[in-house]
C-alpha cells in the first residue's frame, strides 16, 4: 500500500477532504491503516504545491473517525514482460 497523504476534515455531504502528497487517481479506492476501504477519490483540486482530494465515504463508516489518520491506495499492478507480454504477437 502506498501512502497518499492525511484527512484534514469532513466537508458537505460527508465527503472526506485531504492533504495529498502523492496524486492518485479520480476513481481510486482508499484505504485506511487496517486495509478497509474507506471510499472513492472524487477530485483532485487546490495548488499544484499542495493538492488536495475530495472521497466519498462508502459504506457504514464514520467520516469523522477518518479525521486526521493516514490514507492509502494499492500501487496498481506491473506489466507482465517477456514472453507473456508479445504471446499473442502471430
Amino acid at each position: 500500500m502506498k501512502k497518499i497523504g492525511q484527512a484534514l476534515h469532513v466537508g458537505p455531504g460527508n465527503r472526506i477532504i485531504a492533504k495529498i502528497d502523492f496524486l492518485p487517481k479520480i476513481g481510486s479506492t482508499v484505504f485506511d491503516i487496517k486495509k478497509r476501504p474507506i471510499g472513492v477519490v472524487l477530485d483532485i483540486f487546490g495548488p499544484v504545491k499542495s493538492p488536495y482530494m475530495e472521497v466519498e465515504v462508502v459504506g457504514d463508516i464514520d467520516p469523522n473517525k477518518i479525521v486526521n489518520s493516514p490514507l492509502y491506495v494499492l500501487p496498481k499492478p506491473k506489466q507482465l514482460k517477456g514472453k507473456d507480454r508479445y504471446e499473442r504477437r502471430g
